[in-house]
This record gives C-alpha cells, structure tokens and sequence, in this order.
C-alpha cells in the first residue's frame, strides 16, 4: 500500500505532524508539572487539549465533507507552525501553555478530520482494514519518536523550550509540504448509501449524530471508539502522577517506561487488520475490552504485584533490579505496557474499521468528528475529577476506578448488541 503515492503521502503527512503534536502536548504537561507539581492541573491541560474536539472538530468533519480535504490538510498544519512561531515570541508562563494547547488543538482538528476523510477515498474498501493498521501503526512510532526522543532531548538535554517549539514548526511546514503531494483526492457521490434526504433531515451539526443513529453497528463502535479514547484521555492526566508517585521517577524519564505501550500498539495493528475482516466484531471487542481493562488494573498496583512476584523462582530476578529508583515495579510496568498497547490496538482498529466500512465516503468527517466528540464530552468531567482526586487520595486509587469504570461500561455496551444487517453479518466483508 505504502507503494501507492496518495497513501504514502497522506502517511507521512500524518508521521510528521504527530511526532510535532505529541512533542508538543508531552512538553506542555511536563512545564506544568515542573511549574506547578499538581495533578489537577495537568488534568486541566489534558482537557484544553481535549475540549476543542466538540465545537471545532463538529465545524472541522463539516468542512471536511465540504471544503478540499487536502487545502484543509495544509492550511490546518501551516496555522500550527505559526502557532509555535508565536508562543516563542511570547511571554511565557503558565496561562500560555493553556492557551497554546487550545490553538494547537482547535487548528489540529480540521487537518485530522481532513486526513480521516481523506483516506477512504483513496484506499479500496476492501484494504481498509489494513490502512487503518498502517494509520496506527503510522501514529505509534510518531508517539515514540516525539514523547521518546524529541522533548526528552530538547526539554532535558539542552533545557530548551523554544528549541522544541522551532523543531516543531519545522515538522508541521514539512507535513503541509508532503500535503500538497498527495494529489486529487476523488469527491464522493452525494447519492451515497442513503442520499441528500437523510442528510439534510436536520441541522448540519447533527449529520453525523443522525446518521450513527440510523445504523446501530456504527453506534456500537462509535461508543467502544469513545470507551478506549476516555480512558486514555484520563490517563494523560494522570499519568505525570503515577510516575512520580508509583514508579518514583522525573516525568520525563519515567515517560520512556511507557514506551512499550506504543510498541504494542505497532504489533497489535498488525493482527488488528488481518483480523477486522475474520473475526466477527462483537468477539475482537469483547477480547480486546477485557484484556484492556484487566491489565490497566494491573498496571496500576505494580509496586505490589512485583512484592508478590519476587517470591517466586521464576520471577525473582525482579528483586535484583536497582538502578537508582527504577526496580522491580518499573520493569513490570514495563512488560505490561506491551500487552496494553496490544489491547488498545484490536479495539480501535475494529472499531474504526466498522466506521470506514459503512459510513458514506461524503458522510466521513462528519461522522468522525462526532464520534471524536462524544469521547471528548464523555471525558471531560472524569478528567477534572480523576486529577482533583489523585491530589487527595493518590494516583493509584483513581487508576483503579478508571479501570472499574471502563469495563463497566464496555460491558454494558456489549450487553445488548446491534442488530445485524445483510451488508455486515458477523465478520466484516
């Protein structure tokens, strides 16, 4: 696939200004965590740059659907770059950092939603299952290269904001860049699986509201997409607390004892597109849940399962881990990262699977814009909270109930499963 230009194009664009956004909100939560050393805080933060996903990503899918995707692509990642040129030019301080990661995030949403409506368009039905593994995969090694690489060295090594900022600039234009050599991107038919009538029922902000309604597998999938983004989004929040408090490290080396959770993510992406079109969704989901959940618990009491674990012959090497404050806890949120990572993957690939499959091509931005709402919304309270908590009780409490909540929900939603129709029945065609 990566041999087709479009593709490659559209896949590098999307490399280039991840690494820059991930750099961006990684540096961002550690200057308010070095300024501040409050979990409510960079829980705040988290929500600056999550809020813009309900009123501008709306108004983004819109214009996705509308507007060229690829001129929204370039125009989205060049206002970016100006973005970074006027922070560094700015005064600095704590209120900055919010304003920026609102900027960032408003303007990130009309290039995503763009790159989302894109895709379909250039990819054969019948590989998307495996554009969306690439996609990920694709959105996977930029969060190693910018949280792993890019702020550790310009935050830690040379102590240097601005550097960062300009780095990323540079990252955002070269994305604009690789824009522009996508090509024609093909428009859709507006007589698509359900025609003018149905989209035009309402208010143009409902389109992709009404349209997930009408089709309860979308529905289905729009909700796990939502489940799996809330928690993510909770633990960006609270993860500057865990690895201070958990794992007794700086936020930004304990960051790369995370690192094995973007690595599984790659790997599961792989099984995750062979599997989306094999597999009938309802299973992926429930495995991909289950195993999400059960080792976000896990995770989360590190310290005392690697206790418990020493004592075991085959386990006891833990014990022998000392490295100043890295032991044998960290090794074990190491491993486990892996599997998570793993987890995450098979539920978001077939769950966006299921999305691309059915929804109209004219419909997409819409339609994901909405559902990335609906994550947004749906995190937007707990993360406050869950930041304002972990000041109280401590950060492992709140993982805890996050993982409670999460497969609670995910089993609710399973509960009661769509009803099949003649286009998907059981596996994807």
């Amino acid at each position: 696939m990566l041999k087709q230009r479009p593709f490659r194009m559209l896949s590098l664009t999307r490399f280039w200004s991840r690494v820059a956004q991930n750099s961006l909100n990684f540096a961002l939560v550690l200057l308010i965590v070095t300024k501040t050393d409050r979990a409510l805080l960079s829980s705040l933060l988290v929500l600056a740059l999550v809020v813009p996903a309900t009123v501008a990503g709306i108004v983004a899918g819109a214009a996705a659907d509308v507007l060229p995707k690829r001129t929204l692509v370039v125009l989205g990642d060049t206002v970016r770059a100006g973005i970074c040129f006027l922070f560094i030019r700015g005064p600095g301080g704590v209120a900055s950092y919010y304003v920026v990661a609102v900027a960032l995030s408003t303007a990130s949403q009309f290039a995503t939603a763009a790159e989302g409506a894109i895709m379909p368009a250039i990819v054969q039905r019948e590989e998307l299952a495996r554009a969306n593994a690439i996609s990920h995969a694709v959105a996977g090694g930029a969060q190693l290269l910018g949280l792993g690489v890019v702020t550790p060295v310009a935050l830690r090594v040379f102590d240097s904001p601005d550097m960062l900022f300009i780095l990323a600039a540079a990252m955002f234009l070269l994305a604009a860049f690789q824009a522009l050599l996508i090509g024609r991107v093909p428009r859709a038919p507006r007589l698509e699986v359900g025609g003018e009538q149905r989209d035009r029922a309402g208010p143009w902000w409902k389109t992709g509201w009404r349209y997930m309604k009408g089709d309860p597998l979308v529905m289905h999938a729009a909700i796990e997409l939502a489940l799996i983004s809330t928690a993510l989004i909770v633990l960006g929040g609270l993860i500057p607390g865990y690895i201070n408090d958990v794992l007794g490290l700086p936020v930004d080396i304990g960051a790369l004892i995370l690192m094995p959770g973007a690595i599984g993510i790659v790997f599961g992406l792989r099984v995750a597109g062979f599997l989306a079109h094999r597999v009938p969704h309802a299973i992926l989901s429930t495995v991909g849940f289950t195993a999400f959940v059960a080792l976000l618990a896990m995770v989360t009491f590190v310290n005392q399962e690697s206790d418990f674990l020493i004592g075991y012959g085959m386990f006891s090497w833990l014990g022998t881990i000392s490295v100043g404050h890295f032991d044998g806890g960290g090794a074990l949120a190491m491993l486990l990262m892996f599997p998570l990572g793993f987890a995450y993957a098979i539920v978001a690939v077939a769950a966006q699977t299921v999305l691309n499959d059915r929804v109209p091509l004219h419909l997409q931005g819409r339609v994901n814009s909405t559902q990335n709402a609906m994550a947004a919304i749906a995190a937007s309270a707990p993360v406050v909270a869950a930041g304002a908590l972990s000041d109280v009780v401590g950060v492992v409490p709140v993982m805890a109930l996050l993982a409670a909540a999460i497969g609670l929900a995910a089993a609710m939603n399973l509960r009661a499963p769509p009803t099949r129709s003649p286009r998907t029945a059981g596996a994807l065609p």
